[in-house]
């Protein structure tokens, strides 16, 4: 079994990690990609590398350095499993503590894999496509480091839904469902659904409530504020500005995410212990 490692540099705990776990994989027969004297690679380093001849993934980091991962690995249909070196870890597959046991399991085959739902955002500025992006947990569009509000239109599958004035909007998947869009109001969606959610942020209306959209729904934002600037977010991780008149255009993306599970998981479980009960200890 051919295995990449990726880990978040800026953790010294996940760069220390990184060679223990590199050792325990080649003593056990494993191949690392790309070797053993460069045991992972930085989630700095992930664009433009090809993954097609991997097996699997371990990421070593917080929620942030799988969310990374994914979107890098996605394309390559390769599974993943995060180890949690992180503050909650709610996407992580195993705990550091685990770690060695989890990747016993992994050499010895005794592992699932769960698909999960990932989406993309085209960006249409003056009738051309500039740009697509991918995200695991949700694209946001929003004003940015200013409290001020933004206008833009919604519709979905060309029906116009509504022209909004609210701090933003957050079409997120059932991942991202316990993400930005729950601490926004958002509803918490079972993880393995095929299904979007949007979710406005801050509306400027008393009717306004989120919406859930089919999969294969195309959902599309048009900014029209004249003097405000917004962004487009993905995965909270990187950016571009919006111009006046820009089209965001969401639905899914054409690959899933391949998440490595070991065992059951009683997901719910999972929420109150990662999200409602991490400020108890």
């Amino acid at each position: 079994m051919k295995i990449v490692i990726i880990y978040n540099a800026k953790r010294e705990r996940s760069v220390e990690f990184t060679s223990t776990l590199s050792k325990y994989l080649y003593d056990h027969g494993a191949e690392i990609m790309p070797c053993q004297d460069k045991p992972g690679f930085s989630i700095d380093d992930l664009e433009g590398v090809d993954f097609s001849s991997c097996d699997a993934g371990i990421v070593l980091g917080g929620d942030g350095t799988l969310l990374a991962a994914v979107r890098a690995l996605s394309v390559f249909d390769i599974p993943l499993f995060g180890v949690n070196m992180g503050r909650v870890g709610f996407l992580s597959s195993t705990e550091a503590d685990d770690a060695l046991a989890a990747v016993d399991k992994l050499l010895a085959g005794q592992y699932i894999i769960r698909e999960r739902l990932m989406i993309k955002a085209s960006l249409i500025r003056h009738g051309q496509e500039k740009s697509v992006y991918t995200a695991f947990n949700d694209f946001v569009v929003s004003s940015g480091e200013y409290s001020r509000a933004i206008t833009f239109d919604l519709s979905i599958d060309s029906q116009a839904i509504d022209s909004y004035n609210a701090d933003g909007v957050i079409v997120s998947t059932p991942t991202g469902s316990t993400g930005y869009s729950l601490s926004a109001g958002g509803p918490i969606l079972m993880d393995d659904m095929d299904i979007t959610l949007i979710t406005p942020i801050c509306p400027h209306t008393f009717f306004s409530r989120p919406i859930v959209a089919s999969a294969g729904s195309e959902i599309d934002i048009v900014f029209k504020s004249d003097s405000h600037t917004a962004f487009l977010t993905a995965d909270g991780q990187f950016r571009v500005t919006l111009a006046k008149n820009d089209l965001v255009s969401i639905s899914a993306a054409d690959k899933k995410a391949k998440i490595i599970q070991f065992g059951p998981d009683d997901y719910f479980e999972r929420i109150k212990k990662k999200i409602y009960r991490k400020g108890e200890n």
